[in-house]
């Protein structure tokens, strides 16, 4: 792969055991201001919120700008909360009940045939669907957000890996987005 986005740059490498095989995937820390403004009403479950250019913001909105800032094209997926062959993508957040969240559809084209391929190869499911798809080009990186000692990759979430490379995907099409609060 030729780059990743400017304020996404990988420094480390996750190691995941998928099919007896070691698979290194790239990743970044990156640490954010706590939202410390008006609290917003719905945090879809109790997710923190930090401060993205003095507004409130789910890390993984907060990933998606980040693409964009670097000049990508993103969307955050959600499979979690809808039917896990129609998943939320979302390019932004209001502060009301996830049903009622304004899709942020991709209209490329060959995007939506990665997606799904691999939900094809997936059980014919976006379960597991890493949070945040940014492209540029022909580039594609699927993104996950995890917070340092606050979470875990889920098996769905390996499931989702073993299913884009199997698809054709590199492990350099995948990151993972290590975060925390500054201090």
């Amino acid at each position: 792969m030729e780059d990743y986005p400017k304020l996404l740059i990988p420094t480390d490498k996750e190691v995941f055991l998928l099919n007896d095989q070691i698979i290194e995937i790239p990743k970044c820390l990156i640490k954010f201001d706590k939202w410390d403004g008006k609290p917003i009403k719905n945090t879809f479950g109790g997710k923190p919120i930090v401060c993205f250019k003095n507004k409130p913001m789910f890390a993984e909105l907060t990933i998606m700008n980040y693409f964009i800032e670097s000049g990508w094209e993103a969307r955050w997926i959600e499979a979690f909360g809808s039917s896990n062959k129609n998943p939320k993508i979302l390019s932004e957040w209001k502060d009301a009940s996830f049903g009622n969240q304004v899709e942020g559809l991709i209209l490329n084209k060959s995007i939506n045939s990665v997606l799904e391929g691999i939900a094809l190869c997936n059980n014919n499911s976006f379960s597991g669907c890493w949070d945040v798809i940014g492209w540029k080009g022909d580039q594609i990186i699927f993104a996950e957000s995890k917070r340092i000692k606050k979470d875990r990759i889920r098996q769905t979430q390996n499931n989702w890996l073993s299913a884009g490379l199997k698809f054709g995907l590199k492990p350099e099409n995948f990151l993972i987005v290590q975060w925390d609060f500054n201090k």
